[in-house]
């Protein structure tokens, strides 16, 4: 009814309508119609539609259509001077960007850093460099943030990249040429052994050698008579390498040669020489023993291990020799004879009995 309302308004203010009188006796006709009708929306629309245009359908609305509001939400952070800054969703926070307090680090009208990078992180952090042997590089020259992002990081202690994965954009990687690889390289991370910033100990180690190797293996210098020097002396570097290495058991060189390091090379000018030197590990324990001369067994087990003792048995000189220890006459290295031999000490001659 509202629209009809408005048709007629418009009809009766309108100037030059010639058949003004007809046009209002068909709007009283369709006036009554709608009343007669009823209030049914449907039987209106019919009725008013027929004499005029524009009757909205039932149910349908003039009002404008509803606007989507946008997402305006900043995507990124706007840091103002103390107010706090909601974080990304990111797992790790530096706070003074968290509290949006960024003077604590940059200077107020460039935004550039306070001072040296470097006495500006030890504003707040330790000093970790004041009594340390041992300096990483990029942390002595202030360079922090090669490894760490200074406001906020998926990773733990706002690094960049997370542990071995970082250390490589730097240093070559150990495992790449060595046919035998260290398991705690292989399975663990390069901070599991190095301190990342500075250290009392040479190659940032943690932990002074050997007890950084000790965290691991059985320390070999305990419940030993015979404890190799090396060893003893905590020298494990001396033989293995740390990370990887083409020899087994991470050694340096190969047996014999490692062991000419320290020992005298006597296959030199050797005639003979006994087959298992070619590798000393095959008679000697390299860490300890409770056998002199760090024999991995006592004698003469040691020796059957490669000899039958049927056939030494048929050997005429051995008769009576049970009990005696094989290198009472055999050299375990090299000789001078195919035997190897001892050479036969000469008797001193006999005194003149006296007159």
């Amino acid at each position: 009814m509202a629209n009809v309302r408005r048709h007629v308004h418009k009809l009766i203010s309108t100037p030059g309508r010639g058949k003004r009188p007809v046009v209002l006796l068909a709007l009283v006709v369709a006036v009554g119609l709608a009343l007669l009708t009823g209030c049914r929306s449907d039987t209106n629309y019919k009725v008013l539609s027929f004499f005029f245009d524009g009757v909205p359908q039932p149910g349908a609305t003039n009002a404008a259509p509803a606007q989507v509001a946008e997402n305006t939400a900043a995507t990124t952070n706007t840091v103002s001077p103390n107010k706090p800054v909601v974080p990304l969703n990111l797992k790790i926070s530096h706070p003074p960007f968290v509290a949006g307090n960024c003077a604590a680090c940059h200077d107020d009208f460039s935004k550039g850093m306070k001072g040296p990078l470097l006495t500006v992180c030890f504003t707040c952090h330790d000093n970790f460099l004041a009594k340390a042997k041992a300096k990483h590089a990029p942390v002595e020259s202030g360079e922090c943030m090669d490894c760490h992002e200074p406001h906020e990081s998926v990773n733990k202690h706002l690094l960049k990249q997370t542990g071995t994965a970082l250390c490589l954009n730097c240093h070559d990687d150990p495992l790449a040429k060595g046919k035998f690889k260290h398991d705690a390289v292989v399975n663990g991370d390069c901070l599991d052994c190095h301190d990342p910033h500075a250290s009392a100990n040479g190659k940032l180690l943690k932990k002074a050698i050997p007890a950084a190797c000790y965290d691991c293996h059985d320390d070999f210098t305990k419940g030993k008579k015979d404890v190799h020097q090396p060893v003893s002396d905590g020298d494990c570097m001396s033989c293995h390498e740390a990370h990887a290495s083409n020899q087994k058991g991470l050694l340096i060189k190969s047996s014999p040669e490692l062991c000419w390091t320290c020992h005298d090379n006597f296959l030199e000018k050797a005639k003979f020489k006994h087959d298992p030197v070619e590798d000393c590990t095959s008679c000697h324990n390299p860490h300890n023993s409770n056998e002199a001369n760090l024999l991995a067994k006592p004698e003469p087990a040691l020796c059957l291990d490669c000899h039958d003792q049927k056939d030494l048995d048929h050997v005429k000189a051995h008769a009576g020799v049970a009990g005696k220890s094989c290198t009472d006459c055999h050299d375990p290295h090299v000789g001078d004879n195919a035997n190897l031999l001892k050479p036969v000490t000469a008797k001193p001659a006999t005194a003149p009995a006296a007159k």
